[in-house]
């Protein structure tokens, strides 16, 4: 059929009978070259203008509570904007969302309700507009309904990438918060685990000279002495996690060294993460989101048009220009924006690309062919610049060169050529897009140059040593080396106090006779083992000296599970189960105390103090708490 056409096309036939024949051959040839698919027509004149026109008529006729014409304005306003490539309209969302809000505190429910359906409409990727709208059911007692929307709600946090980055940046937040938390409240839960034997040390090495008495004095003072030199509770905390380290279990020492180690690379995480959110707050990346989202915002836009005026040669930014006239209808601004950016780099194929779109959408075919031919040159391996070359051939009338840039696309991929064919888009040409790689990658070269400090998105370049060398990491890590030094000098010196294992009380060597068995105290020794006749008195004094040293345990356990709940399994030598309690308690508190309120989305305020995440987040942290609670006085772990 090709060369059919193409035969036709090169006889020498009258004028007349020329043009009757291109008519047939666009019925005949045209379904071949487009497997089989009708073309869609050139879009109408739809511009950003024409849909916010729709959007003005919903308002004032939903102000009216005319639910008809609304409803009728809303889908031509959606039927319009879907011409020219936009799913997602998140300005005038927000602005439902906002008047959702309005009309409650009006008390007009039918109003609101229309508001909120409107907002999911109008950008159903939106967690503050499906948000809204669960919670309105929710205040309505339309629960069932409520519930109904939380797969939606869940759905668009991960819907869009300025979600996903929001929402994984505030779970890195709260984790490090609580993991830091942790750490320090696990350091003390194993103060309390061994007070007995610290308490016994320090009497023993100073006590001597002031007497037994001066024992719980000399804890004190020992836990003060990180605020004598004016460290703040964060930093006393790690330096008691150094003085317990070496009164440590195996398995403690290594739950609490690994949580130093790590606790030293956290900080260079959230500069990672905080430097991502910087970059993408960039006018050149929320354009390129934009773009690939389909989504209309005005300030995406806005900050193009900003970056214009700073960044004036680079070719990046005429191009996104282009790209925006062109899905706002403006084809005489989009081939001035194109132009600058040929003119910023002529070696770049796109801007050819994209303003030969526009002239074939405008009919002049000629400079479509000319500008198809000069991205050609510059991209040779561009299927999609030889694909469009050989729909405007065909529009003018050359099927020879129609066939013959065909066959190059299909050349150099089939696979493109087949879907483009088998689904064509409205336009019928295809665009060259802009990737979210390159926009990073010029974001960088941006920042690299002082005037960027002009735009958002700017931040120093990152650098290895600035992570490594910041007093937020090396300090945990001093701090566990400081510990290991600590431990090995008091173990190779065989000083530290035990436990009995029959009474609980705590003993060193000194308290010993050499000989004496290793895992009792010279008491229980001379009691239970040697059966020396003390009399009845002792046994009965050691009984009640075990009573009040286990009640005594009992409630220091709670007294510190109140507080932290989990410190009841260190007690118990279940370290690992105590640290996983205190994060997940202490993450939990990061949830409802943090929130969102570094990263979230909500261009408006909640109207209620108390949102959902805050609500879950301390209810779940009450439950560890009760349960932690409930184990702490059921169990008995003075003995």
């Amino acid at each position: 059929m090709e060369a059919g056409v193409r035969g036709v096309a090169s006889d020498g036939i009258s004028p007349l009978l020329r043009v009757f024949l291109f008519g047939l051959a666009l019925a005949v040839a045209a379904p071949v070259y487009l497997a089989g698919q009708d073309v869609s027509p050139l879009p109408p004149p739809v511009t950003r203008s024409s849909y916010r026109s729709r959007w003005f008529e919903f308002l004032n006729a939903h102000l009216e509570d005319d639910a008809k014409t609304a409803s009728a304005a809303l889908a031509d306003m959606l039927k319009t904007a879907h011409a020219v490539g936009i799913q997602r309209l998140s300005d005038f969302s927000r602005t439902a969302v906002h008047e959702g809000r309005k009309a409650e505190v009006l008390r007009r429910t039918d109003r609101a309700r229309r508001a909120y359906n409107t907002a999911v409409m109008l950008d159903d990727a939106s967690p503050d507009a499906h948000a809204s709208r669960i919670g309105f059911l929710a205040r309505q007692g339309s629960y069932a309904d409520a519930l109904r929307g939380v797969p939606d709600l869940i759905a668009s946090l991960f819907g869009t990438r300025e979600s996903r980055l929001a929402l994984l940046s505030c779970l890195a937040v709260w984790a490090t918060v609580g993991f830091a938390a942790a750490v320090i409240g696990f350091a003390l839960a194993m103060v309390v685990h061994h007070f007995s034997r610290i308490s016994h040390n320090l009497s023993e090495i100073v006590g001597r000279r002031l007497g037994p008495r001066a024992a719980l004095p000399l804890v004190l003072i020992f836990l003060a002495i990180p605020f004598a030199f004016g460290l703040d509770p964060f930093w006393a905390g790690l330096c008691w996690s150094a003085m317990v380290f070496p009164f440590g279990s195996k398995i403690e020492r290594w739950v609490l060294g690994t949580g130093l180690v790590l606790l030293g690379l956290l900080p260079a995480g959230l500069n990672l993460v905080a430097r991502e959110n910087i970059v993408q707050r960039s006018p050149l990346y929320v354009a390129a989101v934009d773009l690939e989202e389909q989504r209309e915002d005005g300030s995406a836009e806005d900050g193009l048009r900003q970056a214009s005026a700073v960044f004036s040669e680079d070719p990046d930014v005429w191009f996104l220009l282009g790209m925006y006239a062109e899905r706002s209808n403006d084809p005489e601004k989009a081939i001035v924006a194109y132009d600058r950016a040929i003119h910023a780099d002529p070696r770049d194929y796109r801007p050819f690309l994209n303003r030969g779109n526009v002239f074939f959408q405008q009919g002049d075919f000629a400079e479509a062919i000319r500008d198809y031919e000069a991205a050609g040159q510059r991209s040779p391996r561009s299927p999609e610049v030889y694909y469009n070359l050989s729909i405007a051939r065909g529009e003018a009338y050359d099927f020879p060169g129609q066939g013959a840039a065909i066959a190059r696309a299909r050349e150099l991929s089939d696979v493109s050529v087949r879907g483009w064919t088998e689904h064509p888009i409205v336009a019928r040409v295809v665009s060259a897009s802009y990737s979210l790689p390159r926009a990073l990658r010029k974001v960088e070269e941006w920042n690299a140059q002082p005037k960027s400090r002009r735009l958002p998105g700017h931040v120093a370049p990152i650098r290895i040593q600035d992570l490594v060398f910041s007093v937020f990491t090396l300090g945990p890590w001093v701090i566990l080396a400081l510990a290991l030094l600590f431990a090995g000098a008091l173990d190779s010196r065989e000083i530290l106090a035990s436990e009995c294992a029959k009474c609980g009380k705590a003993f060193c060597p000194w308290c010993k006779r050499p000989g004496d068995p290793l895992l009792y105290c010279s008491d229980c020794v001379s009691l239970h083992l040697r059966k020396e006749a003390v009399g009845i008195e002792a046994h009965v004094a050691q009984t009640r000296e075990i009573r009040w040293r286990i009640r005594r345990r009992d409630w220091s356990c709670r007294l510190a599970t109140f507080f932290l709940p989990g410190a009841h399994r260190d007690v118990a030598d279940q370290p690992i189960g105590a640290f996983l309690t205190l994060f997940v308690f202490l993450f939990l508190m990061a949830v409802a105390g943090i929130n969102d309120r570094f990263y979230g989305l909500r261009p408006l305020p909640t109207p209620h103090a108390w949102s959902a995440t805050v609500s879950l987040a301390l209810g779940l942290a009450g439950i560890v708490w009760l349960l932690s609670q409930r184990a702490a006085w059921r169990e008995s772990h003075g003995s």
